[in-house]
């Protein structure tokens, strides 16, 4: 598989990261680690639950793995050994992926350190080589897409050739976290979000509901303007509920009317 060197660089440093955590947590179940258009990620199993103070610990673990500058040593391996030593490790989610591989393609290992991984390549000559690398957060993640296949816990992270390049991505991140509309609508009471109807449904505030009644007067009245009819398909799909201690007012906002603002009057 051909790579790009900054995709050898992000690939090797999921790997960094998984020996890291094979290290620190002994009973960890190892998935995949690929690298991405922005960094890499590493999907993991087992018991232990990571949280986003473990991430400065497994950092630490990385950069001694780095320190040690381990060889990448790639190995071409039957598909009978492969299932020895995964099955003797009890890697279940590697076995899975070494069924993936088609009968008379290539089985190869990639080792650095005490760390062997299930991985077709490529990679940097040596953990020495990754330079500027950051975790950044915890999500969970279905095993293959599939909820039914259960959930493991996928660490993200990033990694450039140089520290001057990460400090930049770093604070293009921060800059972008603090315009993201999501903070910003609830900070200014336009909107509040509530996990139990869902991340991808704002619940409309007073405030937001005379936005949204401004909007729909700037367009002419009976207009057929394009923008008009697409403003209204757009803000008329979703339910929106405004919640309050006594009374759950559900309101279709496409029948919403410039009255509607005075709904906070209940808050």
């Amino acid at each position: 598989m051909s790579m790009t060197s900054v995709q050898e660089l992000r690939h090797s440093t999921a790997h960094v990261l998984g020996a890291a955590v094979s290290r620190l947590f002994p009973e960890v179940l190892l998935d995949i680690g690929p690298p991405t258009d922005t960094g890499f990620y590493y999907d993991f199993g087992g018991p232990q639950r990571f949280t986003m103070q473990d991430l400065s610990v497994i950092e630490a673990e990385m950069a001694r793995i780095v320190a040690e500058n381990q060889p990448f040593v790639r190995r071409e391996v039957s598909r009978e050994e492969a299932l020895r030593f995964f099955t003797g490790r009890g890697q279940t989610y590697k076995l899975g992926r070494l069924d993936d591989i088609p009968e008379g393609e290539p089985v190869t290992l990639y080792t650095n350190g005490d760390f062997t991984d299930l991985c077709a390549g490529t990679h940097v000559i040596s953990t020495g080589k990754v330079a500027a690398f950051k975790l950044l957060s915890i999500a969970g993640a279905w095993h293959r897409g599939d909820e039914k296949l259960g959930q493991l816990q996928r660490i993200y992270g990033t990694a450039f050739a140089s520290q001057e390049e990460l400090d930049a991505h770093l604070a293009a991140l921060a800059e972008a976290a603090r315009r993201d509309h999501r903070k910003l609508g609830q900070q200014l009471h336009l909107f509040r979000i509530d996990a139990s109807i869902g991340s991808g449904l704002p619940l409309l505030l007073p405030k937001g509901a005379i936005i949204r009644t401004e909007l729909e007067n700037s367009f002419p009245p009976n207009s057929s303007n394009m923008a008009m009819s697409d403003f209204t398909r757009r803000i008329s799909a979703p339910s929106i509920f405004i919640r309050h201690p006594v009374i759950i007012l559900t309101m279709r906002i496409a029948c919403m009317s410039p009255s509607t603002s005075r709904i906070g009057s209940f808050y």
